[in-house]
């Protein structure tokens, strides 16, 4: 039997859908970015100020990129009810079993991954040039 694919959509929906994704992008690198920064300032052995303001300056990310990580879970499953991201519930377990930046890295990565394919899916099969 075929996998089902997703109920068709209108525009509005995939548009809004690429919109949060943008701004979930947006928070998640300027997020990945301060955590890099604060693991080169841990292997380096760096002064304690500088050290304690990039984990201050990382865990100030961290709430805009959950937050934007439910927003494209509710914007998916506007198009796909089944699609499989991280909501509200498992971002809030996550958060408390986990550290804020585990939960921070892995949920929105994971909620990119399935919008990706999502919008793949609405575009259609790649056209060859004739």
């Amino acid at each position: 039997m075929p996998p089902e694919s997703p109920p068709r959509t209108d525009q509005a929906a995939l548009d809004r859908l690429r919109a949060k994704r943008r701004r979930l992008m947006q928070a998640y690198v300027l997020h990945v970015g301060w955590f890099a920064s604060t693991c080169a300032f841990a292997a380096t052995d760096a002064m304690q100020i500088a050290l304690s303001t990039a984990i201050l300056m990382t865990l100030i990310t961290v709430p805009p990129v959950l937050i934007y990580t439910v927003f494209v879970h509710r914007a998916c499953r506007t198009i796909d009810p089944s699609a499989p991201t991280a909501g509200p519930v498992t971002v809030v377990i996550a958060t408390v079993l986990l550290t804020p930046f585990e939960s921070g890295l892995v949920l929105p990565a994971r909620n990119l991954w399935i919008a990706s394919k999502l919008l793949r899916h609405a575009q259609g099969p790649p056209r060859r040039p004739a």
